[in-house]
């Protein structure tokens, strides 16, 4: 079968023929010597030439999307010598107050125009989540039942157990996507999830008869702290796109790796204990252990369930696994539409009509092009998105509104 021309090919990115460079090795070093918002700037040349008033509006475009002080801000500080380096580079030129592209950033630019849809396509596609995943919760599953077993560390057992159990169904979730089985493939995870919690309890009923220390705390510790770290990011990226595709078997893998970040940070905890209770000649403090282990089950068990229910609805009713990871990205948005409500309420109070307007103009119509083929960022939801973040900032008294008018609170 011949391969799509439209698929992202790491070789195929890296290998392309170039016309204004030596060679697309080159192309790339100067690029990726480019800072990145000025990359960004690049495809916004793409379309038309930008004065350098235009090239700060969309630094401060892109500042709504970024937290204060950063990237962005720093960008708009150091825009001179930003722009002096993409002129060195051969990237772009200035003519009369104008900056336009070179024959070389153009082909840069076209470049990047179409390599990120491919790129990100593919990053955010369910088979390379459910890769990722696999792979991981391979190594971590090994890592963790052997540092489990040196150590005498139920907690890091039964974490390894549930870990071994989840590469068995990242193989599952693989193939039913690979063979458009995947809610059948979500029945097997929970399945999977329920024999992990037996699991749990005979690492957690052999620790309670025989009660003991956790020898080699520090790297029990530290392989504890990592694989959960890791598997909070993963939950993170499998939650993204579970949601942007649907897909209820990488939304059951995100609750699943946020279930890992927890029971990584409960068997840290019984960990200490442990050193707790040498150091105190608490023999007690040893259950500290059996605690986090039972808990991790509890979580576990609790898990399943909650995707039972997904399973329980109506064909076609799309999956809602709400946890944390979903509430964050929220809190993210607004804090977003905060920012810039700030920066327009700073000047003068305006009404909700006003702000509609400006709300359309600056998050909807202006979103600068790296966000709109990445698909990071903020995507806005239309003037609903604003009223509910309105409704949501007054009751939260950061802003007020008086006689049809909002006021920055403080101002």
């Amino acid at each position: 079968m011949a391969k799509d021309k439209n698929r992202f090919s790491p070789f195929r990115y890296h290998r392309k023929p170039t016309v204004h460079w030596k060679d697309s090795r080159e192309m790339h070093r100067v690029m990726h010597s480019l800072p990145g918002l000025i990359r960004g700037l690049l495809l916004e040349l793409l379309d038309h030439p930008m004065s350098r008033h235009d090239i700060r509006q969309y630094l401060q475009r892109m500042s709504m999307s970024d937290s204060p002080g950063g990237k962005a801000d720093k960008a708009q500080l150091n825009l001179e010598e930003h722009l002096l380096t993409a002129q060195e580079r051969g990237v772009m030129e200035e003519r009369d107050g104008t900056y336009f592209l070179t024959p070389g950033g153009r082909e840069v630019a076209e470049h990047m125009n179409e390599m990120i849809p491919l790129f990100m396509e593919w990053a955010l596609s369910p088979e390379t989540a459910s890769l990722l995943a696999m792979w991981l919760h391979a190594f971590f599953s090994v890592l963790k039942v052997v540092f489990g077993i040196i150590s005498h560390s139920a907690g890091l057992i039964s974490d390894g157990i549930d870990t071994t159990v989840d590469t068995i169904s990242s193989v599952l979730v693989w193939l039913g996507i690979k063979y458009d089985r995947e809610r059948l493939v979500s029945v097997f995870i929970v399945i999977t999830m329920f024999a992990s919690v037996v699991g749990v309890a005979l690492a957690t009923y052999h620790k309670v008869i025989h009660p003991g220390p956790v020898s080699d705390g520090l790297a029990a510790l530290a392989v504890s702290a990592l694989c959960g770290l890791v598997m909070l990011g993963i939950s993170a990226y499998q939650y993204l796109v579970g949601t942007r595709r649907s897909n209820l078997a990488i939304l059951c893998q995100a609750v699943d790796s946020r279930n890992h970040f927890f029971t990584s940070m409960l068997v840290c905890g019984g960990i200490l204990l442990s050193f707790a209770a040498r150091a105190w000649d608490a023999p007690w403090l040893y259950y500290g252990d059996v605690v986090a282990s039972s808990i991790i089950g509890l979580l576990i068990l609790r898990g399943a369930i909650e995707l039972v229910g997904e399973h329980l609805k109506a064909a076609g009713e799309p999956a809602d696994v709400r946890h944390f990871l979903g509430r964050a990205m929220e809190g993210r948005k607004e804090k977003i539409v905060f920012n810039w409500l700030r920066a327009q309420l700073r000047v003068e109070p305006l009404t909700r009509q006003e702000l509609e307007a400006r709300f359309t103009t600056d998050l909807c119509e202006g979103t600068p092009k790296i966000m709109i083929l990445s698909g990071i960022g903020y995507h806005h939801g239309g003037e609903a998105d604003l009223h509910r973040c309105l409704d949501r900032f007054v009751e939260q008294k950061k802003i007020v509104e008086d006689e049809g008018r909002f006021w920055l609170v403080g101002s």
